[in-house]
């Protein structure tokens, strides 16, 4: 059984991926044409990051929730990229991030430091049990390989179940566990034992139990596909 998404790949959708004459419209609406340059510039400086580029405009600073572009227009984020929930260019946060590296800019993971214990200490205070110890990642992609490796050392299993679009990072053991064709089509092998199964949703199931679980016999729970 295929993914639902295999079947959407023309969609219109973020980056690279959108090469529809709407965003073109705004493009040629919105930008002028020193952005256009720079814009262009960053095309042929960077390879193109799916979902990400090209980049839709230029962003000359950012405070609070609010990110101003170099034509001068207020943008608010609703998103924040799962990180920026303080706000943007917080003084607090500023000032312990100017503070640290006046003290100490980098610290090499053979030795530790006074913050670095304070961190994972609050971090295991203020998570549920039985959380203990803690261990940073560079972000959320690496976390996801590293918690299954960790799984499969603790476990001594390999399968992991997941749902169909479902998105846990780009990097290839990321793409195995996640359900996005977008990421996966094209790649070649992936990870072994990845299980994925639609998602329960009765407003829209790909079943067409209308709403009815019962009459489709949790088709949802009982079918999954590698």
């Amino acid at each position: 059984m295929t993914h639902p998404s295999d079947n959407r790949a023309d969609v219109p959708s973020e980056g690279d991926s959108n090469r529809s004459s709407y965003r073109q419209a705004w493009q040629f609406r919105h930008i002028d044409r020193q952005t256009q340059a720079w814009l262009d510039r960053d095309a042929r400086a960077y390879l193109r990051q799916s979902l990400s580029t090209p980049c839709l405009n230029l962003l000359d600073s950012c405070q609070g929730t609010t990110l101003t572009d170099r034509q001068g227009r207020e943008i608010l984020d609703f998103h924040g990229n799962s990180v920026h929930q303080v706000g943007y260019g917080h003084p607090r946060v500023i000032a312990a991030i100017k503070a640290q590296l006046d003290r100490l800019p980098f610290c090499p993971r053979r030795y530790t430091n006074i913050p670095a214990i304070a961190l994972a200490e609050k971090l295991a205070e203020i998570t549920p049990m039985p959380l203990g110890k803690v261990l940073l990642v560079p972000g959320g992609t690496s976390a996801v390989g590293m918690a299954l490796k960790l799984a499969r050392t603790a476990t001594g299993r390999f399968k992991t179940i997941s749902m169909w679009d479902s998105f846990h990072g780009a990097s290839l053991d990321a793409i195995s566990v996640g359900g996005e064709a977008l990421f996966r089509s094209g790649i070649g092998p992936l990870l072994p034992g990845c299980v994925h199964v639609p998602p329960a949703d009765p407003y829209r199931c790909v079943w067409n139990a209308n709403g009815d679980c019962a009459a489709c016999d949790l088709k949802c729970a009982a079918t999954s596909n590698t």
